[in-house]
């Protein structure tokens, strides 16, 4: 039950959910950096560090094998033509069935892949009467734990907090602007009506605190918490008037999804439901019809059984981990390292495009790309915000006010793939007209106030700072530009000529190099002066999934659906393809959830 402002003392706590708190899921582990990186002056911290990461939200876990030939299963077919490389790779080739089988299970609807969307179908499937089977690599359950945006709409925590959303109409279609129109709009009209209320049935029963803003204190000792993001919105801003628009209304879970994933799974297993764990699926088991009619699975002994099931729903993630298929799919992305950290029952790395491969071997199509990394860049001390960039050449290069997403694409096209983000003494004047949203950074909190945030100032990326935050998270400081450009390692005087242009461009109140807002052209004057050191980017998830119908049936060639077969997550394609976008932080969980909920309602009714 949720706790408000009119009760924040009475709350219940639904048997089970808290064996699910906490997770498994890792740190991302610091990359090597560039030898010719100058040695920082500064300490580095979470935010720094993160920064050359990136981070976001993040989707389901993977719950099947990698994609090998070696592995053993059954496939009545193996139409996998569809993909853009010029070889049949070998993750294309199905593998041959078992030659034994331990056991046989039966259910009506069999989920391979517990994570967001995966439970979400499991759960709903069981409340819809069927039987259900659920399988998960992982030892024990846990989910991106830095994963907990959730872009929902209409939800009635956010009704109660006064939270209002932009016009569908307006929203989809900046979504596919930002998306080059090459998704399906749609699903993402399912998404603004149903994601609400799919939401509200995901916490329903756990035990949480509802915070009244984002930099609202929590009232009660409960670990677990919903907080607005950007919310209430930055004085003045307004979506039309940006470059790349912000839609304000997202709800965080806090401290990461866990616990709500948990109380999902926790009800399904109350209802009825089977979660096997350290269980691996191999491959899908179709009729002489080709319908799918079922799975060979396997422990981490290869000790193998047969599951036959009315329907299965393929919820497995995306396919990071597998370098072949990235580099068959998305050879553009091998510069960004994934970070995602679930592993499974043997510390393989999970998110293996198990689920894609055997949607292929039985006649599924993968989506035409160009396919979405989500790269996320987190920024530095004061985030992604539009203060001076300057390449490892000491020039600018871009129209700095672009969200992080963004920032890693252009880094990419950069000598070493770096940047030097500067700023001077004045920048806590200056944080409320930048940008807002994902990875932003808008209030400035004296040290005379900070007793007033302890809640929001112990979380990450939320948009509030300090000068001791600021101070420990830059690179270089310096009190002139002289010395600033030789701890950044760059040339002096090509560095003081870029600066000293930039600060014409402020003066004149007009970015002839490259359009940037007149709102954020902030010169570089006052000193102390500070960098921070922009590296590259990680890479949380690959975007791309298998062709799909709005009932998220997979498709096999011809278009007509595949009997018995459905798919959601990060295994479904038509949600996002080009880039992945941050108009609506948390839009990636918010799809996950729905339309996992969807596709247990019609696998259990085999629609």
């Amino acid at each position: 039950m949720q706790v408000g402002p009119e009760d924040n003392t009475k709350s219940r706590h639904h048997e089970g959910t808290e064996a699910f708190g906490g997770g498994r899921g890792r740190p991302p582990s610091e990359h090597s950096e560039p030898s010719a990186r100058p040695p920082r002056r500064a300490g580095l911290s979470r935010r720094a560090f993160l920064g050359g990461l990136g981070a976001a939200a993040a989707v389901t876990a993977g719950g099947l094998a990698g994609c090998s030939p070696s592995s053993k299963g059954e496939s009545t077919s193996s139409s996998t033509t569809q993909s853009p490389g010029a070889a049949k790779a070998s993750f294309l080739t199905p593998p041959e069935p078992p030659k034994e089988v331990a056991e046989e299970l039966n259910c009506d609807v069999l989920v391979i892949g517990l994570g967001l969307a995966g439970v979400a179908a499991a759960r709903q499937a069981v409340e819809d009467g069927a039987s259900v089977i659920g399988i998960d690599k992982q030892a024990e359950l846990s989910w991106v734990t830095m994963a907990g945006d959730f872009g929902v709409v209409g939800s009635q925590i956010q009704k109660d907090l006064g939270i209002e959303w932009a016009a569908k109409t307006d929203i989809i279609n900046q979504l596919q602007k930002d998306m080059t129109y090459r998704t399906t709009p749609s699903l993402f009209n399912y998404w603004y009506d149903h994601s609400g209320a799919d939401f509200d049935w995901f916490v329903e029963g756990a035990e949480f605190e509802v915070l009244q803003s984002t930099a609202a204190n929590q009232q009660t000792s409960l670990p677990n918490y919903i907080r607005p993001k950007c919310f209430p919105p930055l004085a003045g801003y307004d979506w039309r008037t940006e470059y790349y628009p912000y839609f304000h209304g997202t709800i965080t879970t806090n401290p990461n999804m866990d616990w709500a994933c948990g109380n999902t799974v926790a009800i399904a297993e109350a209802k009825g439901a089977k979660f096997l764990l350290g269980t691996w699926g191999e491959q899908l088991i179709t009729d002489a019809s080709g319908a799918v009619v079922g799975a060979y699975v396997h422990d981490k002994d290869m000790v193998y059984r047969k599951i036959n099931a009315k329907t299965v729903v393929l919820s497995t993630g995306d396919f990071g981990n597998n370098q072949e298929m990235r580099d068959y799919y998305v050879p553009w992305a091998n510069e960004f390292p994934s970070v995602y950290t679930q592993v499974d029952a043997t510390d393989a790395p999970c998110n293996t495009g198990d689920g894609q491969c055997m949607g292929m071997w039985v006649g599924g199509e993968m989506e035409l790309g160009p396919l979405a990394p989500m790269t996320h860049h987190m920024g530095g001390a004061l985030g992604v915000n539009a203060f001076l960039q300057l390449n490892m050449e000491g020039r600018r290069f871009m129209n700095e006010d672009i969200p992080g997403q963004n920032i890693a694409d252009q880094l990419s096209r950069q000598p070493q793939k770096q940047s030097w983000q500067i700023f001077d003494a004045k920048w806590p004047e200056q944080l409320l007209s930048q940008p807002t949203g994902h990875g932003y950074v808008n209030y400035y909190i004296p040290d005379s106030e900070i007793g007033q945030y302890e809640t929001v100032l112990a979380g990450f990326g939320l948009g509030y700072t300090t000068n001791a935050m600021v101070e420990e998270n830059v690179t270089c400081k310096a009190d002139t530009l002289d010395e600033l450009a030789t701890l950044m390692d760059l040339p002096v005087d090509v560095v003081k000529s870029e600066v000293a242009r930039y600060n014409e461009l402020c003066a004149q109140g007009y970015d002839a190099d490259f359009g940037k807002d007149s709102r954020r052209l902030y010169p570089v004057l006052e000193p102390p002066f500070y960098a921070c050191l922009f590296g590259n980017a990680g890479m949380l998830v690959v975007m791309g999934g298998l062709v799909i119908d709005e009932d998220l049936h997979v498709l096999a060639a011809d278009g007509k659906p595949i009997p018995g077969l459905y798919t959601a997550g990060n295994n479904m394609g038509g949600r996002f393809l080009v880039e992945y976008p941050v108009t609506v932080a948390g839009i990636s969980l918010a799809t996950a959830l729905s339309f996992g909920r969807l596709a247990g309602k019609n696998a259990a009714a085999g629609v």
